[in-house]
């Protein structure tokens, strides 16, 4: 009987055993939900960080546009304003340079490397100009060549350069002619009025000028009256020296 008891005893607490084994691999583990619990979470602030950085690239997007805006405002506001047009040229010719009397003529030797002038005033001529939309007309008599005084005429001194027969001279002037006669005659010849002139060049550009020693000279320069529209103003001019 007591056999069959702990049999009996044996078996119950068997079946006991495996019933909790049953339920205990029933049951799941804590360590999956708690797994389970924090990847949730861990999406949410993944999703909330993406977002964020989203917004952020977005605010730093719209700033950057917003400063090349600026910058493009910036630049289009720092361009210079059009220029006012250009003075045209008889313009600046008239408000520069109006010559109501025909100018100096300066002569200057070519070949020397002193810095020396020969300073020629005019004589016999006659001059035109602009004058409040008028043109005025001035009249000058000198004397003729070979009726200048040795006393009182401008004389130039021409060197000597290895016995050449002329010296070149370059003429100067604020407002240089655009034709030039060069007379030319013997010193001998002062006093006689009748008497031709050894040689006549003319000059068409603003070239150096031929000179000789103990001559007379009689130079004639014009500014065409065909420029008056730029120069607003023309004429013709004699000057006359000697040479020794």
């Amino acid at each position: 009987m007591k056999k069959r008891c702990a049999v009996f005893t044996a078996l119950l607490l068997l079946s006991l055993t495996a019933a909790c084994s049953g339920r205990t691999a029933a049951q799941p583990p804590e360590s999956s939900e708690a797994e389970s619990e924090i990847i949730p979470g861990s999406t949410d602030e993944a999703g909330t960080e993406t977002s964020s950085d989203t917004s952020d690239e977005s605010e730093m997007e719209t700033s950057s546009d917003t400063g090349s805006e600026a910058e493009t405002s910036s630049e289009a506001g720092s361009e210079p304003a059009p220029a006012s047009p250009a003075v045209g040229t008889s313009e600046k010719a008239h408000a520069d340079v109006l010559l109501t009397a025909p100018p100096e003529i300066t002569l200057s030797d070519s070949l020397s490397s002193a810095n020396t002038s020969f300073t020629l005033h005019s004589g016999t001529g006659e001059w035109s100009w602009v004058d409040k939309d008028e043109i005025t007309t001035s009249v000058a008599c000198g004397s003729a060549p070979l009726d200048m005084d040795p006393e009182q005429a401008a004389t130039l001194d021409v060197p000597d350069y290895n016995r050449l027969d002329s010296v070149p001279y370059l003429l100067s002037c604020v407002v240089l002619p655009d034709r030039i006669l060069l007379r030319e005659w013997d010193i001998q010849d002062l006093g006689a009025t009748e008497a031709e002139p050894l040689s006549e060049t003319e000059y068409s550009e603003v070239l150096p000028i031929e000179l000789k020693k103990d001559r007379v000279y009689e130079l004639v320069a014009t500014w065409e009256e065909e420029k008056l529209d730029e120069r607003f103003f023309f004429g013709e001019a004699s000057y006359l020296f000697l040479t020794e």
